[in-house]
């Protein structure tokens, strides 16, 4: 007897069909009863039947059609399945611009704003995006006024540096700048490129630069030393106290915030500006720079003598003295 090896599992037994009843399954003509069944000859009354579903399935799109185009909405696609989108783009290409703007958009994914108004929401963003605007500061506290007139009615105040959204439009003295939801007017003087350096606060912070310089000066001028020495960075050199030459210096009370004569003309007057901004806080006496002095008595820049020299005349230099 020969050796079977043991079967884990059994083999799974082919289906046999069941033959119609009185075939012999052992019969040779039951090879026939595999073969696909013959198709029975359509009735008249099969091919009545398919021509009403036919005529059914175009009354019935007809009909989708028609609702869409008299202002219906889509129908949602949870409501009536994916057949719906795909009769959808049929419908709207028949459809006026009157009823297309009568429809109402599909809510998902729209805030209530987008919702409440979405037509004057959307043309007040395009009207801005039509408009070149430039940044600019605020070089004071500016008035905003309703037309390019200082009789026109007053919108607001914009502050001291506040950054401001200027257009090229410009009226005379004004220029329009983008205020609130809309535009307003402001002198176009009172605008600069650059943020005021007014408007930067003060530090008792040591200056990165070293503490040298703040030997033998007073309290109020080192307070100037450090609230200078990180915003002005470009400065070339300072000097404090000396024993010669007049008491502000000999006392500790003056600063020179040494520049290259003309060359950073613009930048001297910007240091000028931030300690006359700050002419309380600091104690300030006076300020010299290029022959001309500005006192807080006499808030404005006056012309002085001439001294013989850049150095004498503080061409290289900016000079503050505190009050004793």
């Amino acid at each position: 007897m020969m050796y079977q090896p043991r079967r884990v599992a059994d083999p799974i037994a082919t289906a046999v069909p069941t033959p119609p009843a009185g075939v012999d399954p052992v019969d040779p003509g039951l090879a026939a009863f595999h073969r696909a069944p013959r198709r029975a000859r359509r009735t008249m009354a099969d091919r009545l039947l398919a021509r009403g579903g036919l005529a059914l399935a175009v009354v019935t799109a007809s009909a989708t059609a028609g609702a869409v185009a008299l202002g219906s909405g889509f129908p949602s696609a949870e409501a009536v399945g994916a057949s719906a989108v795909a009769v959808a783009p049929a419908a709207v290409a028949i459809a006026d611009d009157a009823s297309l703007a009568a429809a109402p958009a599909p809510a998902s994914g729209m805030t209530a704003d987008e919702l409440a108004a979405p037509a004057a929401k959307k043309a007040k963003v395009a009207a801005k995006a039509l408009v070149s605007v430039t940044p600019m500061y605020a070089a004071a506290a500016v008035n905003v006024r309703e037309s390019a007139s200082e009789k026109s009615d007053l919108l607001g105040t914009i502050a001291l540096a506040a950054r401001v959204s200027a257009t090229a439009t410009i009226d005379g003295k004004y220029r329009q700048v983008e205020y609130s939801d809309g535009y307003g007017w402001v002198l176009a003087s009172q605008l600069t490129d650059e943020m005021p350096i007014e408007a930067a606060g003060t530090t008792w912070d040591p200056c990165p630069r070293g503490s040298a310089v703040e030997n033998k000066l007073r309290k109020d001028t080192i307070h100037i030393y450090r609230s200078v020495c990180p915003l002005f960075p470009a400065v070339n050199s300072y000097g404090g106290w000396r024993a010669g030459g007049m008491q502000f210096h000999k006392n500790g009370r003056a600063l020179d915030i040494m520049l290259t004569p003309h060359a950073e003309t613009a930048l001297g007057h910007r240091i000028a500006n931030y300690l006359i901004a700050h002419a309380k806080v600091f104690n300030i006496d006076h300020i010299i720079f290029e022959q001309h002095i500005w006192t807080p008595s006499t808030p404005r820049w006056r012309k002085m003598a001439d001294r013989g020299s850049i150095t004498a005349n503080h061409f290289d230099h900016v000079h503050v003295a505190i009050k004793a």
